[in-house]
């Protein structure tokens, strides 16, 4: 059976299955109000394409994130000892996604392969290197950016899609399958977000400043 647990406890090893296609553990950091069951959705559509191996960081509402990204890497450090795994993948919804990429940052990247973010807030022009940040347009509480100003990075834009439903539009669950099982080369990465699905914007997908090894 893949990993899938939703306690913060340290997983049992044996849980961790390499036979699924993509076997890099998932971490999954809810929102500030939010639980490890907002991401019932992501779970149930990624499990039925071989990525099945979840991992959650819960925590209580608090506005220190610089804190709580530091709790989730010992959290993702306790992911990576149970399953040998040396790296893993990172999936934040709104405030959970600005605290997964300030770890980002902190650690120069450090265990995290990859992350996405939905809907998360962001306070600089750039995005991290290993980072897509997906947005809705109609989302209320966190604006989508402008592409003329940033950040930039690859950057997502999911027409008729509000804050919460960005943990469910199908073609967010598809942009974030797409990455997650993209081959580890830039090139590949660039071009693992598809562009034809009617209900995202083209022009508000675009890459900058992506280098050859993230």
């Amino acid at each position: 059976m893949a990993l899938s647990f939703f306690s913060d406890a340290q997983p049992p090893h044996d849980a961790f299955d390499l036979g699924v296609c993509h076997p890099t553990p998932l971490v999954l950091v809810h929102g500030l109000f939010g639980s490890a069951a907002n991401f019932l959705s992501l779970r149930q559509f990624l499990s039925t394409r071989g990525l099945g191996n979840f991992a959650t960081f819960s925590y209580a509402p608090r506005l220190d994130h610089q804190r709580l990204a530091v709790l989730l890497g010992r959290r993702i450090a306790a992911v990576c000892r149970a399953t040998g795994s040396q790296h893993v993948d990172v999936v934040g919804h709104s405030f959970g996604g600005l605290v997964a990429r300030y770890l980002v940052e902190m650690q120069d990247g450090g265990p995290v392969r990859r992350l996405i973010t939905l809907g998360s807030p962001y306070f600089s022009n750039r995005l991290a290197a290993q980072e897509l940040a997906i947005f809705g347009a109609n989302d209320p509480l966190v604006t989508p950016p402008d592409p003329a100003h940033g950040p930039r990075g690859r950057v997502l834009l999911v027409l008729r899609c509000g804050h919460l439903g960005l943990l469910c539009h199908r073609a967010v669950l598809a942009a974030v399958f797409g990455f997650l099982s993209a081959p580890t080369t830039g090139a590949a990465l660039r071009g693992s977000v598809r562009e034809d699905h009617p209900t995202v914007q083209r022009p508000a997908l675009r890459v900058a400043g992506a280098t050859s090894n993230d």
